[in-house]
């Protein structure tokens, strides 16, 4: 995993929390602290920092698992709410108004946690696999190191995002980006422009735009637009052709 980092102030906003989940320990109060801990579970995951070094994957593997760790967080909390239905039960909440409204509150609130709880599953599953897919490609390139080629991998660009992978040989220069699925026309553009932004950033005469397939590739590789679309199989040979 890629390290994570946070800000100055984030940071300094722990401490009051971390002071109050001391409280709750000493006073024995263990759900308020269970739910404390998972709170700032969610806000850690949600505005942690990754720090990019150059890994295929990386990125994506620690958002990743970022992301499976809020789902896992709200988890926690979904079994506390889940802990005081049974508690509400057996204290005959429903027999004052108090009781009512706040079961009906509680009841709410599950209904929310567990639609984020599958909505952020789905994401972290999404990152995970893509990072797998990089990291695929990544096998793949790397054997071209040996015959002179520059290969990099997961690039931060200067205004957010990156570039998957970008590779320089004696055919010319490649921006990769790398897709688990069926290539959309959004991916297509993507790829477009980390080629014009690969093309200033490494003062190169042209970046040939390419996204890589990993599920339902063309049988061959095809130019879409600007960008070309082929599958991890064709990747080497088509890097290969002189252009």
């Amino acid at each position: 995993m890629q390290a994570l980092r946070l800000r100055w102030w984030e940071t300094t906003l722990l401490i009051p929390f971390a002071l109050l989940g001391v409280l709750f320990l000493l006073a024995g109060e263990v759900i308020a602290l269970v739910v404390l801990a998972a709170v700032l579970a969610v806000a850690l995951a949600s505005r942690a920092t990754i720090l990019e070094r150059n890994r295929a994957g990386g990125y994506a593997r620690t958002r990743g698992w970022l992301e499976f760790a809020r789902a896992c967080a709200l988890f926690v909390i979904y079994g506390v709410i889940v802990f005081f239905f049974f508690v509400a039960r057996h204290e005959h909440w429903s027999h004052n108004t108090r009781g009512t409204v706040a079961v009906w509150a509680l009841g709410g609130l599950a209904f929310y946690l567990v639609r984020d709880i599958l909505r952020i599953g789905d994401s972290a599953n999404n990152w995970l696999l893509g990072s797998d897919m990089e990291r695929k490609v990544a096998a793949v390139l790397e054997p071209l190191r040996e015959q002179g080629w520059l290969v990099t991998h997961d690039i931060k660009k200067d205004r957010g995002g990156n570039v998957d992978h970008f590779v320089s040989g004696p055919t010319g220069a490649y921006a990769i980006e790398t897709k688990r699925g069926r290539p959309r026309a959004a991916d297509r553009n993507q790829a477009i422009w980390n080629a014009v932004w690969a093309k200033e950033k490494f003062g190169q005469r042209w970046v040939t735009a390419i996204v890589c397939a990993g599920t339902d590739p063309p049988p061959r590789p095809v130019q879409q637009g600007h960008a070309w679309v082929l599958g991890t199989s064709d990747l080497v040979e088509f890097l290969h052709r002189p252009r």
